[in-house]
């Protein structure tokens, strides 16, 4: 890899694995032998935290499966947390510091957590106070995160099931929105992770441009997620992600270079940060065609890195 490259590394999210560390092992040479740079590992799938705290032995042995291979890990952390969620939030900070530390522990740079969601009633009454919240959270995480040597890339989220069904809102549907958070928090190590798929969703649903969108966050992304989707937004009825690839709506997580989002026009938009990470996100029989999604995405990653850092 090339960290002063834009886009330093390509890869693939791993998945779900159900806490099997040889899925793990085995899906990590696959990606190598695919000459990935990258593997993205999901927290909550490992079986390495328990009531917010890391198992000694899993995380030894998850720690040294990812010594031994040619990839750098990157994590996600569980969707579920939320630091627009005061109610409960001291369950989310417990979860979120765990995983800075499991990152810390197996060497990945990079935490993933997703924007913060509200009720919209409440979001309507005090946006600015829930974004303010936000920040006072963030800003603390990422401190913690410094110290471990570790940073948090903020994901803009896509108008998942709840959104679709009226049950909760986030700003981060809009990238842009999520760039203007980020540029008010200004912490060194909290950036921004684009979610080209989740942003042509949002783009669908508030009638967005989704290359406007990846431009505006383009100064701020510090990590990648992408896959396909036609930005159609699902109905309650269709809720499996087989059928939303299927259907052509939804959190597809469908291959790229099957035509429903313009790769090149994105790719211009996006003078990413130097050294961010590019991950692929397919699931279930979508990951049949990882090999060709990834020479798609070394293309997108190529036409990245033509625009010129500046001395």
């Amino acid at each position: 890899m090339d960290s002063m490259k834009r886009v330093a590394g390509i890869g693939a999210s791993l998945g779900v694995v159900n806490g099997d560390l040889d899925r793990v092992r085995d899906q990590a040479d696959e990606l190598a032998a695919l000459g990935a740079d990258v593997m993205e590992l999901y927290a909550s799938s490992l079986g390495v935290v328990a009531n917010a705290r890391l198992l000694p032995a899993r995380t030894i042995e998850l720690r040294a499966l990812c010594e031994e291979r040619p990839l750098v890990p990157t994590l996600h952390a569980p969707i579920p947390i939320d630091f627009m969620d005061r109610d409960n939030i001291a369950m989310h900070r417990s979860a979120a510091r765990v995983s800075v530390d499991l990152a810390a522990e197996i060497g990945a740079p990079i935490v993933v957590i997703h924007a913060g969601r509200a009720d919209p009633a409440d979001w309507a009454s005090d946006p600015d106070g829930l974004l303010a919240f936000e920040r006072e959270e963030l800003s603390a995480l990422g401190d913690h995160a410094a110290h471990c040597g570790v940073r948090i890339a903020l994901e803009n989220i896509s108008p998942n099931l709840a959104v679709i069904g009226g049950k909760a809102t986030s700003y981060s549907l809009d990238p842009a929105a999520l760039a203007r958070q980020l540029g008010a928090l200004d912490h060194p190590a909290v950036t921004g992770c684009l979610d080209y798929s989740h942003a042509k969703q949002g783009a669908g649903l508030l009638g967005l441009d989704p290359v406007a969108g990846a431009a505006a966050m383009a100064p701020f992304t510090g990590h990648i997620h992408i896959s396909e989707a036609s930005g159609m937004p699902t109905i309650p009825s269709i809720t499996s992600q087989p059928d939303w690839m299927y259907f052509g709506v939804g959190d597809m997580h469908a291959p790229l270079g099957i035509g429903c989002m313009d790769l090149t026009a994105l790719a211009d938009a996006s003078p990413v940060l130097p050294g961010t990470l590019a991950v692929l996100e397919l699931q279930g029989h979508a990951r049949a065609m990882l090999a060709d999604s990834l020479r798609h995405l070394r293309a997108f990653a190529d036409r990245v890195n033509a625009h010129p850092i500046a001395a």
